[in-house]
């Protein structure tokens, strides 16, 4: 079957092909253990162009979890975020090098941060804030990463 459809549209199998490839390797994914200790899902994603230079943030995903995706290292793609206490944070590290998500400020760690997880280049984390109110979050890595995160 394969090699009919090669020799009658090339160009079909070659689409045919890639899209494979791509939901294979949508599909692959590992599990870390953060800093916390706690085992976190981290799952491969397709990595940022290299004239992205900004983060830009996802949003809200369908799920009710609130998404953030890092596409460089200059910020964290938005200023803010309003999660529920307990609720689910994805951070998806699509830039080229790592970055941390670490309560804090101005790449310096808090006393006893509530989150604190490094994000490796083309991975993600999932991180809760147990308690409402207000935190400042940080890259580690590169100071002028801040946002601050409402937690009601």
């Amino acid at each position: 079957m394969t090699d009919l459809l090669h020799r009658r549209s090339p160009s079909l199998a070659a689409g045919l092909s890639l899209l494979l490839l791509v939901a294979a390797a949508c599909s692959s994914a590992a599990t870390s253990t953060p800093s916390s200790g706690t085992p976190s899902t981290a799952s491969e994603s397709s990595g940022a162009s290299a004239s992205e230079d900004a983060s830009e943030s996802a949003g809200e995903s369908g799920s009710g979890a609130a998404t953030i995706t890092i596409t460089g290292s200059s910020s964290f793609g938005t200023d803010e975020i309003t999660v529920a206490a307990g609720e689910d944070v994805t951070i998806v590290n699509n830039s080229s090098v790592s970055h941390t998500f670490t309560e804090g400020e101005n790449g310096g760690e808090a006393e006893d941060p509530v989150v604190n997880e490094t994000i490796p280049a083309g991975t993600q984390v999932v991180v809760q804030f147990p308690e409402a109110g207000d935190f400042h979050v940080t890259c580690l890595f590169h100071s002028s990463m801040n946002m601050e995160v409402h937690v009601q």
